[in-house]
Formats: C-alpha cells, sequence, structure tokens
C-alpha cells in the first residue's frame, strides 16, 4: 500500500479536530501520515477571551492547551506536528513551502491539503484569536489585561456577537468601576447576524442593565493615541461630529482570513478561498478548505460541527479509508445559531426561528464558556460528534 500525506495547515477549532478524526478513523485502514502545521504550539481556547481579557478571569492554562501532547496517543509514524507558517501554496507541484518558527524555510509536498489557517481580528493585532504563536499571544493578552485594569474608560468598536459580549462581559465584571461604551454602526446591535428583532432588543436592554453606553448609527472614523505619565490613551473621532477619551480602544468590527498565502486565482474578492460543494478549493483536485477561510458559510464557530465531519467523511474517500464511492454534496447550515453571554447572570440565543431563555444560554455557556470541554476538546477525547 502506498504511502499518503494530508498536510493540514491551521491547528483551531477544525484543523486539529479534523486531524483527530483522520488518525482515528481512517489511518486504520490506510497509510497515512498528517502534518500538521502550527506557529502556535497550543491551542487557544478563545470562545472564551471575550472573558479572557478581563484580568484573571480565566487562568492561561485553561486558555492555551498543549496541542503535541494530545497527538501522543497514535502511531508515532502516522502523524507530525510541524511549527511554522505556510507562505505559500504551490498546487502544480503538490508542495506547499512553510517558514518554521526556528526561521528555517521548508518545502512539505503533499497528496492531499487542508487548508485551516482561520481568521484574525480586523482590528489590529487584538489578542482575541490567535496572533502569531502561542508565547506572543499570551503576552499579547497580558499587556492587554494590565491596560483594562487600570483603565477608567473602555471603547468596543463593533457591535457583532464578539463585539457586544466582549462589552458585557467587561461591564458584567467591573460595574460602574468603568466606563464601558459600544460604538454601533447600525440601528440595532447585531445588524447582519440574522438575529431575531426580539433577540437584539433583549441584548440591548440587557447591556444597558449592565450600564454599558450604547451609541446607535455611530461609526469611529479616525483615531489619535497621546501618551501621558507613562500611560496611552485614544481621541475617537465619530461620525456624529463628537470624540471620544478611551484609555483602551477595542475594535472588534469583523475578521481578516489567513490566506496571504493562497495563490490569487484561488480567492474570491473578500481573500476568502473559493470552495466548491464538496469543500474542495475550486480549481484543484487535492486541495481542500474548512473553517473562517472558505466562502460557503458565515464565520462562525457553530458551522464548524458540520464541516469537520463532512471533510472527514470526504477525506477518508479520497484515501481509500473504511468509506467508499463519491461523497455527496455539502449542505450548509442555513438556520440562526447564535449563544450570546454577557457575563455569567446575562445571556441570550437563538437556534433558527426560536429564542432561547436567558437561564438556559447562562447555564451552558455564561458560566465558564466551555472552558471545562477544552481539554476534551482539544485531545479529540469529547468531540461534539463521536464518530464519522
Amino acid at each position: 500500500m502506498t504511502s499518503q500525506t494530508v498536510v493540514i495547515l491551521g491547528a483551531g477549532f477544525t484543523g486539529l479536530p479534523l486531524a483527530h478524526k483522520l488518525l482515528t478513523y481512517t489511518a486504520p485502514y490506510t497509510k497515512l501520515k498528517i502534518i500538521l502545521v502550527s506557529p502556535s504550539s497550543k491551542f487557544y481556547w478563545n470562545l472564551a477571551a471575550t472573558r479572557g481579557i478581563i484580568p484573571g478571569a480565566v487562568p492561561d492554562d485553561k486558555l492555551f492547551i498543549p496541542i503535541k501532547d494530545n497527538l501522543t496517543r497514535y502511531p508515532p509514524e502516522n502523524w507530525e506536528f510541524v511549527l511554522g507558517k505556510a507562505t505559500s501554496l504551490n498546487p502544480d507541484t503538490n508542495t506547499v513551502d512553510v517558514l518554521l518558527n526556528s526561521g528555517v524555510q521548508q518545502t512539505i509536498p503533499y497528496d492531499q491539503l487542508v487548508i485551516a489557517t482561520g481568521s484574525r481580528m480586523n482590528g489590529g493585532g487584538l489578542p482575541l484569536k490567535l496572533i502569531g504563536t502561542s508565547e506572543e499571544t499570551i503576552l499579547a493578552l497580558h499587556a492587554l489585561q494590565e491596560r483594562i485594569a487600570t483603565a477608567k474608560s473602555i471603547v468596543v468598536a463593533g457591535a457583532g456577537p464578539t463585539g457586544v459580549e466582549t462589552a458585557g462581559e467587561l461591564a458584567a465584571h467591573f460595574g460602574s468601576k468603568k466606563e464601558i461604551t459600544l460604538v454601533n454602526a447600525n440601528e440595532h446591535v447585531l445588524a447582519g447576524s440574522n438575529v431575531l428583532p426580539s433577540l437584539a432588543h433583549t441584548v440591548e436592554q440587557d447591556l444597558r442593565k449592565l450600564g454599558v453606553k450604547v451609541l446607535a448609527r455611530t461609526k469611529v472614523v479616525k483615531t489619535d493615541s497621546t501618551a501621558k505619565d507613562g500611560s496611552t490613551s485614544t481621541i475617537l473621532s465619530l461620525s456624529n461630529g463628537s470624540t471620544l477619551k478611551a484609555d483602551v480602544y477595542l475594535p472588534l468590527f469583523g475578521v481578516r482570513v489567513n490566506t496571504e498565502f493562497v495563490p490569487s486565482q484561488l480567492l474570491d474578492e473578500l481573500g476568502n478561498v473559493k470552495l466548491d460543494r464538496t469543500m474542495r478549493v475550486e480549481g484543484t483536485e487535492n486541495v481542500w478548505g474548512i473553517g473562517d477561510i472558505g466562502n460557503l458559510e458565515p464565520k462562525q464557530v457553530t458551522n464548524t460541527d458540520a464541516q469537520i465531519i463532512y471533510l472527514a467523511d470526504a477525506l477518508d474517500r479520497a484515501l481509500g479509508g473504511k468509506r467508499m464511492g463519491s461523497v455527496k454534496e455539502y449542505e450548509p447550515i442555513k438556520k440562526t445559531m447564535v449563544f450570546l453571554s454577557l457575563g455569567p447572570k446575562y445571556g441570550t440565543g437563538q437556534i433558527g426561528a426560536w429564542k432561547l431563555w436567558g437561564w438556559m444560554v447562562n447555564y451552558v455557556k455564561g458560566r465558564n464558556i466551555f472552558v471545562d470541554t477544552a481539554l476534551d476538546y482539544v485531545g479529540g477525547r469529547k468531540l461534539r460528534h463521536a464518530s464519522m
């Protein structure tokens, strides 16, 4: 049996679970090696980052979990963990160039390639997502925590799920000790998230109960940083003609996909990888995409379960595993799934056309934002779907 190599670029919420599934369900039936490439040696449980930016709220070891240690139960010939970042993809030669963390450039050949490099915050190097290595991300997170600890005023720009949760978590923790402002470009929060008007109304009410000042129909059009007495603040010029002073400014509007290494002909105008309905990259035979980098679904972690299951099945068939025949087309999830935590006491959510009770969201997510499941998730022992 000819050995086959699957290279997975990215070890986050899609790349790592996919590696576990292939190692568990496909490797026993094929001669297979998984090469998992990531600049970070640790998995960042950034589902809890909106609370993790608060000093002392979530310990580092709950947010950052070693990856390699959780692969050692598989036969060593079936996997390799490479610390590095993809710099160029060459579909014609079936190779990907990787800049190792050590500074060495390496070319890795593949039989099948999966792009799972995810996204980063659009507003600069904010550590609500990985910003490079785990060490770099932890340092940036600690620096932000220190600034938040001493800040009197915090402005969050962007009222999508991340901005709303961040403002709510900060207000729930600090109360009246800090002035929290949420700048929203739209009439109501969560615009563009396909949520029920009643859910957006509930979120706005809860934010105000927590003491958050919500500025509707307002954008930040300019920022100027000033330094005084060893601290830095930001003057925000707003679209309504006014200005705001922020000891901490958090621009949380949108994300940028990590696809700079992908040939431009494989990307759409927004930088997303163009995928067909089998999650294969358009114009290729053996390159696939999953998670935030793709153009099939909104960039939400609630969509990743179905994508992981589907792609594990498709790759199993392509590799000659236990599944036979062609794979059916992927069906993107059409119903809205949103779960919002505004601290441990306030929360709400939506599944399809149903608005969830706040106590339910608080019980499932608000208490600890799933950090109790992180170890098993990273270890592949408690994936949301136990089998293919």
